[in-house]
């Protein structure tokens, strides 16, 4: 197992240097884009911008909490965890590096309630720093359902982060497998350092079912694949190891 892994990066390292599999010039590849929703409802975050030290939300940084639902979250909540996913003003960057700035990962959130929007699956509309609401979650539906984990009970959001192979496979090829993984990381690193200092629970998670994950986006797999999720939660644990800083 360990020489198919070491031969598997090999192949895609190697495969930069090719363009393998690329399908176009890369002065044509279009650089910023992302999914939207216009006729959904939008409900507009707050554009908080975090004054905790870096060093504060670093050292309190845990994956590994009892997690205790203690009610939802809010969008004054959310427009701070998603502060750095947010689209820089006048250009086609974002908070987070991405490869050639294609940024194929797109981001949503499967809720039980938010307040000020409610329950349901949103998508997250980096630009305007909003959350488009799509549908409905099925009435039968479990967090426990979406994502392997013992925390997902008590999970008042989960996070889904998704990868639209072709926005970066029409330049790099094969290589885009890595780039968009390692996009997902850094997306996944903004959003637990900013719950770590909002004092919100967070925890990724590698252990989703990927059927749940695509019947609840409504995505056709062979375009777009769920990659990763992060489990949010507002407890008393989490409070509670900030509690020293604070006094």
């Amino acid at each position: 197992m360990t020489f198919f892994l070491s031969d598997l990066h090999g192949d895609l390292r190697r495969a930069r240097l090719t363009r393998r599999g690329a399908t176009h010039d890369p002065k044509d590849v279009p650089r910023g884009l992302h999914k939207e929703y216009p006729r959904m409802q939008q409900f507009v975050l707050p554009r908080t911008e975090l004054q905790t030290p870096l060093s504060q939300a670093l050292r309190h940084r845990r994956s590994f909490l009892e997690l205790r639902n203690e009610g939802p979250l809010s969008t004054d909540d959310l427009g701070a965890v998603f502060s750095g996913l947010r689209r820089h003003d006048g250009s086609v960057r974002r908070r987070y590096p991405s490869g050639g700035a294609l940024f194929p990962i797109e981001t949503y959130i499967v809720s039980r309630g938010i307040e000020g929007a409610g329950s349901g699956v949103f998508h997250y509309h980096p630009t305007e720093h909003a959350l488009e609401r799509l549908w409905d979650v099925p009435t039968d539906f479990s967090m426990s359902d979406l994502v392997r984990a013992p925390e997902a009970p008590a999970a008042s959001s989960i996070v889904l982060f998704t990868s639209v192979w072709e926005r970066s496979s029409a330049k790099y090829g094969d290589f885009a497998y890595m780039l968009a993984l390692l996009e997902a990381g850094h997306l996944s690193e903004n959003i637990l350092l900013a719950a770590s200092a909002c004092e919100i629970g967070a925890r990724p998670v590698i252990g989703f079912s990927d059927e749940v994950a695509l019947s609840l986006l409504d995505i056709d797999e062979r375009l777009e694949q769920p990659v990763l999720s992060i489990i949010l939660c507002r407890g008393e644990d989490t409070r509670s190891s900030l509690q020293e800083v604070h006094d």
